[in-house]
């Protein structure tokens, strides 16, 4: 008998899976099996939990030796420009790989907040709610650098249940595209996501700095340069930190310029649905035309 081709396999396979799907669908449980299986389900949610959760915080422990070596390294080690996330990384290249855990790392700085690791435990296919993100989606979706772009294919994962092996077909294919297209054409976005765009953006500065830079757990970023001995403190160091100064005398002022437009888009929607209150009992004679607002200008 000859060898079946892949695509007759995965014919069969598929035939296979929709009749039992069929079974489970139209042959009625009874009680205790509903029970096993309700448990069963149970017990995987809470491994991805624990998983994710896992996987997040060994990232967060190494960010955090990396950039606290006066804390977590001996005067020797620092003298010798002992990075402390790659001591780590030895330390555990018996049981686990490099790969392993700098991807822990990548996926740390790609979701800095507790929140952002809820809202990837909370993914769920709407055909198959048993459907679950796995730390190999995660080692993934952090490897996609636009932020824009690594939602939107988070949301279309959990929407067809990608496995992580087609998660990866699918990056496959996209960087493809961008290598052999050269410049990438998006569609305009739309207002929604303009907006959700924004915020996470500041969500992002604001839990980078609650946690890394401006730390009252732990020494910051600032302690360590205060605390850095003069040779770390050389021309490139402290040409940074003249821009960063700049920088941050800048970003006073844009989101100043940010509060105010708030505030005045605010003022705007609240005198519009007052005026649709008064309208509401009057009789419409014809169309208005859509007037635009000036009010950034």
């Amino acid at each position: 008998m000859g060898r079946k081709s892949k695509a007759a396999l995965a014919i069969q396979a598929e035939i296979v899976d929709n009749n039992q799907q069929q079974l489970v669908r139209h042959e009625n449980l009874t009680p205790a099996l509903q029970e096993v299986v309700s448990e069963i389900d149970n017990l995987f949610g809470d491994i991805q939990v624990a998983s994710l959760t896992a996987y997040w915080r060994v990232g967060h422990r190494i960010s955090e030796v990396k950039n606290n070596p006066e804390r977590y390294l001996t005067a020797e080690q620092r003298s010798s420009h002992v990075d402390g996330a790659s001591l780590l990384v030895s330390i555990f290249a018996p049981v686990y790989t490099a790969e392993q855990l700098r991807g822990a790392v990548n996926f740390f700085e790609k979701y800095p907040t507790e929140g952002e690791i809820t809202r990837l435990l909370s993914l769920r296919c709407p055909d198959r709610p048993r459907w679950r993100l796995t730390t190999s989606h995660v080692q993934l979706l952090a490897q996609i650098p636009d932020d824009n772009q690594r939602s939107s294919i988070e949301e279309k994962c959990a929407e067809e249940a990608y496995t992580a092996r087609a998660l990866a077909t699918e990056l496959q294919e996209l960087r493809g595209k961008q290598k052999n297209s050269g410049r990438t054409h998006r569609a305009p976005k739309g207002l929604k996501q303009q907006i959700h765009d924004l915020l996470q953006h500041q969500r992002r500065f604001i839990a980078r700095s609650e946690n890394l830079w401006l730390s009252e757990k732990k020494d910051n970023i600032y302690d360590d340069i205060v605390n850095a001995s003069p040779t770390k403190l050389d021309e490139t160091v402290r040409g940074y930190l003249t821009e960063i100064v700049e920088n941050f005398d800048k970003l006073s002022d844009l989101i100043s310029d940010h509060v105010g437009m708030c505030r005045k888009v605010n003022q705007e929607l609240d005198r519009r649905e007052e005026g649709d209150e008064d309208t509401d009992d009057q009789e419409e004679t014809a169309p208005k035309p859509k007037r635009r607002s000036g009010i950034t200008r």
